[in-house]
């Protein structure tokens, strides 16, 4: 079970994307994916790996061309364009499209949503959720916030997607007030 409170979440199983993508918080420099160790703690913390497993280097750079990638992609659902460089990462890493499927107690087939037994588990199972999103039409609701000190990944639950910002008490007024400021100058 994910263990973790957005501010905007997503529905699950989209809410594990995003707070994978929030592994990098901008504001405050924290990037729980500097580290080998630093990665496997945030895992645990969220249940996405069995206990006990252990990750190397080559998992942790996996991890962080997948989170960047994502973090691309998330740009893309925000500003409206698709980036050549997520689509080129996508590429060069094709174990991360074995996706693991499972069967549901009805007979169904359905995304295989246990923690990770093995480090290469981790980002096919990210993408199984990101694609299932863009079946069931959620994804392009998962944004990152347009405050370029912030870029934190929100949940835009608005009734006609135009939400911008992950907090606009906070990130909406700091843009709104700076462009405001810079309009005065101008004028």
């Amino acid at each position: 079970m994910l263990k973790l409170v957005e501010g905007k979440p997503a529905p699950m199983p989209l809410l594990a994307v995003q707070a994978f993508a929030n592994t990098l918080d901008i504001e405050t420099g924290r990037d729980r994916l500097e580290s080998v160790e630093s990665f496997q703690e945030w895992l645990e913390e969220m249940d996405f790996a069995a206990p006990g497993l252990t990750f190397r280097a080559d998992n942790l750079r996996d991890a962080q061309g997948l989170r960047s990638a994502l973090r691309i992609l998330l740009a893309a659902n925000t500003e409206g364009r698709v980036d050549r460089h997520a689509v080129e990462l996508f590429a060069a890493h094709r174990s991360w499209r074995q996706i693991a499927l499972a069967l549901d107690p009805s007979g169904g087939i359905a995304l295989d949503l246990s923690p990770a037994e093995s480090p290469r588990e981790l980002p096919p199972k990210l993408l199984g959720i990101s694609f299932q999103a863009q079946v069931d039409g959620t994804w392009e609701r998962l944004k990152l916030c347009q405050n370029p000190d912030c870029q934190w990944a929100f949940y835009d639950s608005s009734r006609n997607r135009s939400g911008s910002w992950c907090r606009m008490g906070e990130c909406g007024n700091r843009l709104k007030n700076r462009a405001y400021r810079a309009r005065q100058r101008r004028g």
